[in-house]
């Protein structure tokens, strides 16, 4: 079962701020010497069917490229998650980390109450989300995953 979600359009404001934070929160990375990618989603939607579930991030595919790029040479080993909920729809900035060698990737999600209701039963049973950063053209994805979903399964602010 996959459902679209869609931004409410009073939530923008909130979106173009957490964008924002996303973007100060990798120059941050930068500042420390990191290499830091942030992704500019276009969509996020909660996906839960057989094969997969989390949030499916539709990124710019240049910015696609460079995630794949990072996926196929790190192994992003810690995750980090910070939450705000504003009127209903949760947003989140997910950040993937390398221990070894000081690289980041910043992927900025939001999702409403319906998409929490239906993504919370299959997280809390494997005990972690999955974030799937893909393109708009094609039927691949880089599957990133935050290993404790708590912060994507309640709606209080």
């Amino acid at each position: 079962m996959t459902e679209r979600e869609t931004l409410p359009e009073e939530a923008s404001s909130t979106w173009r701020r957490l964008l924002d934070e996303a973007a100060e929160l990798a120059e941050g990375y930068r500042d420390r010497g990191w290499t830091a990618t942030v992704v500019h989603p276009g969509d996020v939607t909660p996906v839960n069917t057989g094969d997969r579930f989390g949030l499916s991030v539709l990124a710019p595919d240049s910015e696609y490229d460079r995630v794949r790029s990072l996926a196929d040479s790190h192994a992003f080993d810690r995750s980090q998650v910070y939450r705000r909920v504003d009127d209903g729809v949760t947003y989140l900035v997910c950040v993937f980390e390398t221990a070894g060698d000081n690289t980041a990737l910043v992927v900025p999600v939001y999702v409403t109450e319906t998409g929490l209701d239906l993504l919370s039963p299959r997280a809390r049973d494997a005990g972690e989300m999955e974030i799937h950063v893909r393109p708009l053209a094609y039927e691949e994805r880089v599957a990133l995953t935050v290993a404790d979903p708590e912060p994507f399964l309640t709606s209080e602010g």
